[in-house]
């Protein structure tokens, strides 16, 4: 890995996707316009990596950065405290993951992805993973573990080190949040 072949897009996403983990753990409304930033550039690099399902999620996490930010400054005078994933939503999830990685495989096929199963199965873990953040149950971090994680060996593969780095730090960040979130939501029982 040779940090003299990053590009300036590579370092920006580094910063900005780190500094957008911290905020979000943080619970800081500036995570979102953060995040946004390495959304943008990152979309771009996945397209020109023919990572189309990391692409479209880009895409995804772009609206999500917009409503996550609407959504907890609307939530900014209410109380929106970090709660536990409702039990009715758990068979939802799963069954949303199941027949999203089945859609996002054949589109990706048809479209001549590279990495197409691991691609298409992460994209749908991160589409319902943020759909969890933005409503602040703190199980979201525990599944982040696993798809940063996951992210972090795809981008190997595809020798993206920038990318590699990114998400082997986001999977031990969001170790973190969720001890953090945890704490917040020991504290609100109380």
């Amino acid at each position: 890995m040779n940090f003299a072949d990053w590009s300036i897009w590579d370092w920006i996403v580094l910063i900005t996707g780190v500094a957008g983990v911290i905020l979000t753990i943080f619970e800081t409304i500036w995570c979102w316009p953060m995040a946004l930033i390495s959304v943008i550039i990152s979309t771009i690099t996945f397209y020109n990596q023919r990572l189309f399902g990391d692409m479209s999620l880009n895409v995804f996490y772009f609206f999500s950065g917009i409503y996550g930010w609407y959504y907890w400054n609307k939530k900014k005078g209410e109380s929106f405290i970090v709660t536990k994933m409702p039990r009715k939503w758990y068979i939802p999830i799963a069954l949303s993951v199941i027949i999203q990685s089945i859609i996002y495989y054949f589109l990706l096929h048809y479209f001549k992805s590279d990495q197409i199963l691991f691609d298409a199965i992460l994209t749908a873990c991160s589409f319902s993973c943020t759909f969890m953040m933005t409503k602040k149950w703190i199980e979201n971090w525990l599944f982040w573990v696993v798809i940063d994680g996951a992210y972090a060996v795809l981008y190997i593969i595809k020798d993206m080190s920038a990318y590699a780095i990114l998400y082997g730090f986001f999977s031990v960040m969001v170790i973190y949040g969720f001890y953090k979130w945890k704490k917040q939501l020991t504290t609100s029982k109380k």
